[in-house]
């Protein structure tokens, strides 16, 4: 049948033999396996190539925040790596480039190469604390980073700013519920103008929830951990950056107020922190109810964003309703306790 002229993709997701192909002509790898890991705000691909090496592929979404940010991030992965720190290293193109543009039935997409993580997510209180302290390591490695500059800051207009200019374009969203969130985000941009002066600026990772990094134990017995997806990663604040591991917690497990694991996978995550250099201010810490709400809301408005490809179901209005109640709720949060470091 010929082509429907009516038919517009929005998103195209490759079959792995092609993944494998492009990574063979452009990397020069000669890929024994491949299979897609995962759809999401982009779609990744485990490649093995026929030495037993492994990587990963990632293919680039088009998402409506702008263009790709993969020149800065495969730099600043190059630069972290030259440092010794914990990152899944990029693989540069055959001819030395960072990416491979690719011309996609909705639209040019990018694909970029990177080194396998091995190990799994941590789940020990040891596990939490390595994370912490090497989070601290690229914080401080990438001080010196000279390379591209991001394409965007993780700053007021990132977090709580991009979402609204979404929710207004939400087609089931009405008058009431939109209004609500915007007097929400006014009021969390007025909070962050009126703090953002004396909180700590680091090189955001920009997606640290506990499931972008893997532990594992090398040859010698010593624990490590590799950190990874720095697609989010750019110029922001310390104290977001370090929220997003509870922020991650209390959503999975539908909470308005820190529980007991939380409080004891926090005291060892921030003491991990401050055990690898990271110096975590009074200001930074009473920030963390502020920047929890920030992310939640950023993470809202990237599904909202991505309708054309998630859907309405990834976001039902009922569930955006409850979630003021959560926002309200996360205000005054509290995540000090037994044995919880303090500032």
């Amino acid at each position: 049948m010929p082509h429907d002229p009516d038919l517009v993709p929005t998103h195209t997701t490759a079959a792995p033999s092609s993944v494998a192909r492009w990574v063979a002509r452009h990397h020069g790898l000669e890929v024994a396996h491949c299979h897609l890991i995962r759809r999401g705000l982009n779609d990744n691909y485990a490649l093995r190539a026929s030495d037993g090496s492994r990587c990963v592929a990632r293919l680039y979404a088009i998402r409506p925040r702008g263009d790709f940010n993969v020149d800065y991030e495969v730099a600043l992965l190059a630069h972290l790596d030259a440092q010794g720190v914990g990152v899944a290293a990029p693989v540069l193109t055959s001819d030395g480039r960072t990416h491979v543009p690719l011309q996609f039935p909705e639209g040019p997409r990018a694909l970029a190469l990177f080194r396998h993580a091995e190990g799994a997510v941590p789940d020990t209180l040891e596990d939490i604390e390595l994370t912490g302290r090497t989070l601290a390591r690229i914080h401080q490695a990438a001080r010196d980073y000279a390379g591209p500059p991001s394409r965007y800051t993780l700053d007021g207009h990132h977090l709580a700013g991009r979402t609204l200019g979404y929710l207004q374009a939400y087609p089931e969203l009405d008058a009431g519920l939109l209004a609500t969130y915007t007097q929400l985000v006014q009021r969390l941009l007025e909070e962050l103008a009126t703090s953002e002066g004396g909180l700590t600026r680091v090189v955001c990772h920009g997606d640290t929830h506990g499931f972008n990094n893997h532990v594992h134990t090398d040859a010698a017995g010593t624990r490590k951990t590799v950190f990874f997806d720095f697609d989010d990663a750019g110029p922001g604040f310390l104290a977001y950056d370090l929220s997003v591991l509870p922020w991650s917690h209390m959503v999975r497990k539908s909470l308005k107020a820190p529980d007991d694991t939380l409080r004891e996978r926090w005291a060892h995550y921030l003491r991990g922190y401050r055990a690898g250099g990271g110096e975590v201010s009074e200001a930074d810490l009473a920030a963390l109810p502020l920047f929890v709400q920030l992310r939640h809301l950023w993470n809202l408005g990237e599904a909202a964003g991505r309708l054309h490809h998630w859907g309405t179901n990834s976001m039902p209005v009922d569930w955006m309703q409850k979630q003021a109640e959560v926002f309200e709720a996360w205000t005054g949060l509290d995540l000090s306790g037994p044995g919880a470091p303090q500032a």
